[in-house]
């Protein structure tokens, strides 16, 4: 019984036992507002090209693969015609709405009530052209839904300077250790479903990735000469399973944390640079970061009775 009652403490203490950090919403919010913002606006000169009626692929054979009770923006563009709104007005006031709530998150103005629209108007964009989605649209959403959970705006936020509020006294450990699990899974899982198959043991996978019509388009290396070191193909597929296999376990161990914190976020920089992945690598850091950089042991103050007070520099008494 005893034993019981001491797991149940630990497991309560892990979940619900407060602490003081705050920095880690505060970076949360504006990084992943501002990766948002960056990625929208990278779209936006092709927004016509992906979203409207006249999108290079017809709205017509995208919504076969659309449910019909899922509300997507060409639903919403035909919806507002009903009421003699035209399309151009629709993708202007959209455009500027996307930038407004972006912004609002970075500051933290309401930034859950304007996660929660985002999302709303993110999710519409995304189910509506899911042809042109990928890996990183997936993901906003789901840094989005955590927006909504975290009071992310109590802290270091245009909210509280303008009603010049204080910050409240909430316990945010319950959904934060909800968000590290989920990070934890997701990339064991990743790393399992690699290690399934032989493509990435033998490095085939990376030498495909690194081939892809998209990749490596900036900087340009020269990967030819890895055609005589096939070894350092494998041994970077082995590295990723590792890395990825290997995280619910020393992420959370803390003689590790720092370097497999280092070796997963040095694994997306990667990404990014070779593969041109920007926006999901991104992402993929700042959750990194959100989760674990900031997780640091209190240390315990020591009683001022117990230190140690020097007598040297104490002056003495000068007889009168």
């Amino acid at each position: 019984m005893k034993k019981l009652n001491v797991l149940y403490t630990k497991i309560e203490n892990f979940f619900f036992k407060k602490d003081n950090q705050t920095e880690f919403l505060s970076f949360f919010r504006v990084a992943i507002g501002t990766v948002i913002l960056l990625q929208f606006l990278a779209v936006l000169p092709d927004f016509d090209k992906l979203f409207s009626s006249s999108s290079i692929i017809p709205q017509d054979i995208m919504s076969v693969f659309t449910p019909d009770w899922l509300i997507t923006f060409s639903k919403i563009i035909t919806f507002l015609q009903g009421f003699g709104i035209e399309e151009g007005t629709t993708i202007a006031i959209t455009k500027i709405s996307f930038i407004t709530l972006c912004i609002l998150i970075i500051t933290g103005f309401y930034s859950r009530g304007s996660a929660l629209l985002l999302l709303i108007l993110q999710i519409a964009l995304l189910k509506g052209s899911s042809f042109f989605a990928y890996g990183a649209d997936f993901f906003t959403s789901i840094s989005l839904f955590y927006l909504i959970l975290f009071p992310a705006d109590h802290h270091f936020s245009l909210r509280n300077f303008i009603f010049n509020r204080k910050p409240e006294d909430l316990n945010i450990i319950p959904v934060k250790r909800l968000f590290q699990i989920h990070i934890s899974i997701a990339y064991f899982f990743s790393g399992l479903d690699k290690a399934l198959g032989f493509n990435w043991w033998n490095g085939e996978s990376i030498w495909k990735a690194i081939h892809l019509p998209y990749s490596n388009r900036d900087l340009n290396f020269d990967f030819s000469w890895l055609t005589e070191h096939s070894y350092i193909l494998s041994f970077m597929g082995w590295s990723t399973i590792i890395i990825e296999m290997c995280y619910p376990f020393f992420i959370w161990y803390k003689p590790t944390q720092k370097t497999w914190l280092f070796l997963t976020v040095s694994m997306h920089i990667g990404i990014a640079l070779v593969l041109n992945l920007y926006y999901f690598s991104a992402i993929m850091i700042i959750w990194n970061i959100t989760n674990f950089y900031f997780e640091q042991t209190a240390k315990k103050a020591v009683p001022f009775s117990k230190k140690k007070i020097s007598t040297q520099y104490i002056p003495k008494q000068i007889n009168s």
